[in-house]
């Protein structure tokens, strides 16, 4: 068994599912080639409740947790895994080639817009189905696969040391965090310690991948909103802060960074430079969120737009800055710190609101925050060496690591028998949310869905892997 893990009858898990939400927030569910697990971060860690599953119908527990139905349904799917009283029997990804069609609103005056899959941006494919009675959104529909690659299944077999560079490219925008949950993994199961100094260059990688992603979201926001000198110099920073990456690590979306023992070679040789334009950058962010907020058009147009309340926060499992913009707490780092964060904490930012305005200022305040915890991690690092420890993989193995990426926590679940991998599952932080996006647009007119979305800015790649 897996750490802190309590096995239950497959018909007791939404009972036992109820009884563990009132200690602790839900990471996910995966299925594995013995069962079913469901994931809680608590007090102490990760909490995992199990079933071993046979003939036996598992009690689906998003009927009252609505934000698992995605993974009830891959588990169903890649697993055949019967439920009991699944509220959403849906195919989750293409079956025989065909996607499965929307579920819509309908009623007098209800019509419905399809949007995607090709969407007029460089983005990948999703079909947003909206359901409205005139402008304003009655229901949205989001199906996702059309770029499903089956890693998960293409890695069993493999040794876990080969896998660090598939890994970093499940989804590039978080690449550095995913490689660090990865990392911790295999590092917990092989027994390997890290030293202090590649715990704190590790966690200079991951919050500089903090500073550009929410650099980012904070441009698309504004262009959603029509302001396009904050999209024009968002962007423009971003581009600085990918530049940082490079220097720090030799790519710019810290692809191969972290590996299983430590850091890649070369990763900050020279940290005076990376210092220096960390201080630069930091200079030109404050400029342009000083810009942002001397903009009241642009906070009134975020500013009850998209609401997620706490309660809906809750019941759809939501992670990151949008759980924490909506009254929530949970932030990895805090709740449970993992390397360099054991010692130097980190303050949770959170706002109440709920809707765009606040989850920006939620970014807004991490970003500040990231370049605060860079300034500390370079002090307390020095010119200490960067050396790499052995890692040797043992017969067995099954752990579940967590780290909290850009959009909230990256869930990484690793088994390994006879030195190969058995099974191996992500659960990323877009996957987590896009329900929340749905959610949270309706109510809203439909021009305000882009703007709804961008402020979840949520990746397709790391949900359709």
């Amino acid at each position: 068994m897996i750490k802190n893990e309590i096995e239950v009858a497959p018909a007791a898990m939404r009972t036992a599912f109820a009884e563990r939400l009132e200690h602790g927030s839900v990471l996910g569910a995966y299925a594995t080639y013995q069962g079913v697990r469901y994931l809680f971060m608590e007090k102490h860690g990760v909490q995992v409740l199990s079933a071993r599953v046979d003939a036996e119908e598992v009690a689906a527990v998003s009927g009252t947790c609505p934000g698992l139905s995605w993974d009830e349904r891959e588990m169903a799917d890649e697993f055949g895994v019967a439920f009991d009283a699944l509220p959403d029997a849906r195919p989750f990804r293409p079956a025989n080639g065909e996607l499965a069609s929307a579920v819509v609103a309908t009623g007098p005056g209800v019509t419905q817009v399809v949007v995607g899959p090709v969407h007029a941006g460089i983005i990948e494919p999703g079909r947003f189905t909206f359901s409205s009675g005139g402008e304003t959104i009655a229901h949205l529909d989001f199906q996702m696969g059309y770029s499903y690659r089956r890693l998960e299944q293409g890695v069993e077999g493999a040794d876990p040391l080969d896998l660090a560079p598939r890994v970093a490219r499940v989804c590039g925008a978080c690449s550095a965090s995913r490689s660090l949950a990865y990392a911790m993994a295999v590092e917990s199961i092989s027994d390997t310690r890290v030293s202090d100094p590649v715990q704190i260059a590790r966690q200079i990688i991951v919050e500089l991948e903090r500073v550009y992603n929410h650099l980012f979201d904070l441009a698309v926001c504004s262009a959603a909103a029509g302001w396009g000198f904050g999209q024009a110099t968002g962007l423009g920073l971003k581009e600085r802060a990918l530049r940082v990456c490079h220097a720090a690590t030799g790519h710019r979306m810290l692809f191969d960074a972290i590996v299983p023992g430590g850091v890649s070679n070369g990763v900050l040789e020279d940290r005076e430079q990376v210092q220096s334009l960390v201080i630069m950058l930091q200079e030109a962010v404050e400029q342009y969120l000083g810009a942002i907020f001397d903009n009241s058009s642009l906070l009134s147009r975020w500013n009850e737009t998209g609401t997620l309340t706490y309660e809906a926060a809750r019941a759809l499992a939501v992670v990151g800055p949008a759980h924490r913009a909506s009254g929530g707490s949970l932030d990895v780092r805090d709740a449970a710190p993992y390397g360099a964060y054991r010692w130097m904490p980190i303050a949770v930012a959170r706002e109440e609101g709920g809707d765009v305005l606040a989850r920006c200022r939620v970014k807004i305040a991490e970003l500040r925050g990231s370049f605060g915890i860079i300034k500390r991690a370079f002090e307390h690092l020095g010119g200490s060496p960067l050396d790499r420890s052995p890692v040797m993989p043992p017969e067995t193995g099954d752990t579940v690591t967590v780290v909290e990426g850009p959009r909230g926590a990256e869930t990484v679940a690793l088994t390994l028998r006879g030195s190969v991998v058995e099974r191996l599952h992500f659960i990323s932080a877009s996957y987590r949310n896009w329900p929340a996006v749905a959610h949270a647009t309706m109510g809203n007119i439909v021009p305000d869905a882009p703007l709804v979305n961008k402020s979840f800015n949520l990746c397709y790649a790391c949900a359709d892997r």
